[in-house]
């Protein structure tokens, strides 16, 4: 009798977990093909109970491509619950993936802000690996400001291309495989990471006669970076910031100014670049 009542015990475990299997089977198919909300939030719900590798797969998968914002924010939130250090490498990968591209590009504020916070959360199970192509030294073009609030709208992007190109034509690379990287990409592809922005501190413009004098002037700023997640580090002899000044002769119409100002800030920002930002990067990366 008690061997017979174990082989029932052992059949209804069995049992048990095919009908477990199919329902995270069914659960995926309707969060894959259901068009009603409905359907596919309940399924979304069904399975954030569940740490398979087809539930992470899933949720993650209507995390970026579900149409209902309300399904992508709880597949957020499902996934703080769902992955752990047992989850299976290729799951837990693409689950941090899909977590790290909605907290970037989704478009509900919402969904983004959770998905940043479920990011953090998991951020230890994030395993270093070097990133295919990552290049040895990496600088981050940051946003260029203007203090004075008086240039052309175009001239923050033209100042940055500029510093971009004089940063490239000494072979160091401005881009990185996928977007920006994180410290911890930066670290397992043990490659040196600098950030490089452009500020116009002041711009004057002085008509007299016939002609206008502008006078600018641009400082650019470079120190360690630590990737998306970590930011620029100010450490000594590591930082620093150059500046430049410059005048410019235009005429007075509105055109022939602007235009001014934009020959004006360009050839500093290319002269910095060149002459004082650049030998200061590769000075830092050539130090161990």
């Amino acid at each position: 009798m008690s061997r017979a009542l174990a082989v029932i015990t052992a059949c209804l475990l069995l049992c048990a977990h095919s009908a477990r299997a199919d329902q995270i089977d069914q659960n995926v198919k309707e969060l894959s093909t259901a068009r009603a909300s409905k359907v596919r939030l309940a399924a979304t719900l069904s399975l954030s109970k569940s740490k398979d590798p087809r539930a992470v797969l899933a949720v993650s998968g209507a995390l970026n491509n579900d149409d209902d914002p309300t399904i992508r924010r709880v597949s957020a939130l499902a996934l703080e619950k769902m992955v752990d250090a047992r989850t299976a490498d290729d799951a837990r990968e693409l689950a941090l993936d899909a977590l790290e591209r909605a907290a970037r590009s989704d478009r509900d504020a919402k969904v983004k802000q959770t998905a940043a916070s479920t990011l953090k959360a998991l951020a230890g199970l994030r395993k270093g690996k070097a990133v295919h192509g990552a290049p040895a030294v990496f600088v981050n073009i940051d946003t260029a400001t203007d203090q004075s609030k008086k240039a052309p709208k175009d001239v923050p992007d033209r100042l940055a291309k500029i510093v971009k190109r004089s940063i490239e034509k000494i072979g160091y690379s401005t881009s990185w495989p996928g977007g920006l990287p994180t410290s911890k990409e930066l670290s397992s592809s043990k490659s040196q990471a600098y950030i490089v922005a452009s500020t116009v501190k002041k711009l004057d413009i002085t008509k007299g006669g016939r002609q206008t004098t502008i006078a600018c002037t641009v400082a650019i700023r470079v120190a360690p970076w630590s990737g998306k997640d970590g930011g620029e580090k100010w450490e000594a002899n590591k930082a620093a910031s150059a500046s430049g000044s410059a005048k410019a002769m235009t005429g007075n119409t509105e055109r022939e100014i602007a235009g001014g100002m934009r020959d004006c800030l360009e050839a500093v920002a290319e002269d910095v670049a060149n002459r004082q930002v650049v030998p200061f990067i590769k000075r830092l990366a050539s130090t161990p």
